[in-house]
Formats: C-alpha cells, structure tokens, sequence
C-alpha cells in the first residue's frame, strides 16, 4: 500500500467519524490511526477514556487495517467523581447505561465491533486484571485530567508497555494535568511530537 493509498483511507476515515461526538481532532486522530497501523510494535492497543468513541474509532480502523489485534476501550461511561466538573454535568444527562449504549452503537455503526473491546471498568481496577504477559503496542491516556489521575494512569498501564510501544498524552498542552506529567517523563520516554494537542512518546 503506498502513502497514497493511506492518505486516501484516512480522507474515509474522517468522514465516517465526523458524526461521533468528541473532542478529537482528525490530525490526532490521523496520528492514532498511523501508530496503530504502521508503527506499535505489537497489535494492541488499550485506550484509557472512551467517551461517545470518536478516538476508538480511529484506534480502531487502525487495528482492523493492519490486519491483525485488538482495542481494548476503559472507560465507566459513568460519573466516577474524578471527572471534570464539565464533564460530570455532561454525563448526569445521560441515563444509565445510555452514555455506554451510545458509544457501542458508535462502533457497531463503523463496523469495528470485532476489533474493540470495551471494559467497563475504573482505570486502575482494569490495569490490576489486565494479563501482565500481555504486551501493549499502544496507549492511549485520555481518563480523567487531573494530575494525580493521570500519573497512576501513566504508572500503572506503562509496565505494560511493550519497549518500543507508544504512550500518546491527550490535551498536551491544553490541560494542566496531563501537561505537567509529560514534562516529568523519565528519559527511557523518548518525546517524539507534541502536535494537534497530542503528546507522542516511545518506551526504549
């Protein structure tokens, strides 16, 4: 397949997920959907805060052109209390159960159902039974932004990591939190861009 061709799948990829709900730029979105299909070095790739799956779907197409692995999307689709203030009054619209349907819906309408995994789960409760023998090709850290949420995220999922694998930061620079922890990555992180309010690392 040539950069054509992929530039190509891309401009289709925008579109389809233009009606999903999110925050999500398409260039980062183009980011996840490149280092999901072209660069993780293992087909996995866990997502830390879904939403309506906007980023999912990205993640998700991804994972379904390379041919091979699986998204895994942890999100409570519920108010935790650690959320933003903004967020918690988005989501105390929803009924129970509807913000979850809603994203399921999202994915089942991009056909990408086979590829996502969606574990409803606490963050740190999903990294404590996640499968330690199970290397992740990508993460994406994107749950609640504030600071310490974001760090025991990051300290939690990272062992995991596969040497090599990619951490992608959301709202890098935007938001305080997940800003502050990336200026404090050890070096065995190595920064490879910062663009389109994304934070793009690699394990060595």
């Amino acid at each position: 397949m040539t950069s054509q061709d992929i530039m190509n799948r891309i401009e289709e990829i925008k579109k389809s997920v233009s009606t999903i709900e999110g925050w999500l730029s398409d260039s980062a979105g183009e980011t996840l959907y490149k280092l999901a299909r072209l660069h993780a070095p293992v087909a996995t790739a866990v997502e830390l805060g879904s939403w309506k799956g906007r980023s999912t779907s990205w993640l998700g197409f991804g994972i379904k052109d390379r041919g091979e692995g699986q998204v895994y999307s942890v999100d409570e689709w519920k108010g935790s209390g650690s959320e933003e203030s903004f967020l918690q009054q988005l989501i105390s619209q929803y009924s129970e159960n509807q913000l979850f349907e809603e994203f399921y819906n999202n994915i089942i309408k991009q056909g990408l159902q086979h590829v996502v995994t969606p574990i409803q789960s606490d963050t740190i409760e999903a990294s404590r039974k996640w499968d330690h023998n199970k290397e992740i090709g990508l993460l994406f850290i994107d749950a609640s932004h504030d600071y310490s949420f974001v760090r025991k995220d990051f300290e939690f999922w990272c062992p995991m990591v596969k040497s090599g694998g990619y951490i992608v930061f959301d709202d890098v620079p935007s938001w305080p939190g997940p800003t502050q922890l990336v200026s404090e990555l050890p070096k065995y992180y190595n920064h490879i861009a910062t663009d389109s309010n994304i934070s793009v690392f690699q394990k060595i």
